[in-house]
């Protein structure tokens, strides 16, 4: 019983900070953070640095382990720039079906447009976020998202 206690506790105090930081209502940083947390489930490898770890063949597997789970830690942290980035995306970019636009790429693009540095990892959780169609392609992934927008937005 105590674990599910402290498992709320902690679930609520990351609520009021995220409430803190961005002045939103407490329901909607809940779902906010819970949106984030469901992305990060459904793709294990998911972390700041993109899909997977950066140069796997020379690392160990504990190495990697342990690079993979610093950076899931970072990016569960990122919330308000998740959130941010993928309000910008469904503001500026129409999605397409046929995933064929590089995560990096879009990234660039909105860093440019934005003047706003984000991680390929938190450009990634967005975009799944705000629900595009996507291929991995590590560790980058292709999101189906609109060239002329794009273009646009260059």
């Amino acid at each position: 019983m105590e674990h599910t206690m402290t498992r709320g506790r902690r679930r609520k105090a990351e609520i009021h900070a995220h409430q803190a930081t961005t002045g939103t209502p407490y329901l909607v940083a809940r779902r906010q953070i819970a949106a984030l947390a469901e992305v990060m489930q459904q793709h294990p490898r998911l972390n700041s640095f993109g899909i997977g770890v950066f140069n796997p063949l020379r690392k160990t597997a504990e190495q990697r382990r342990t690079e993979l789970a610093v950076g899931r830690e970072e990016l569960a942290g990122g919330v308000v720039m998740v959130m941010e980035t993928a309000a910008w995306l469904r503001e500026n970019i129409t999605p397409i079906k046929t995933p064929t636009v590089s995560s990096y790429t879009v990234k660039h693009v909105m860093q440019r447009a934005t003047g706003r540095y984000v991680t390929n990892g938190v450009f990634i959780a967005a975009a799944l976020v705000a629900g595009y169609t996507f291929k991995y392609e590590q560790p980058n992934v292709l999101f189906g998202m609109s060239a002329r927008d794009l273009k646009r937005m260059n």
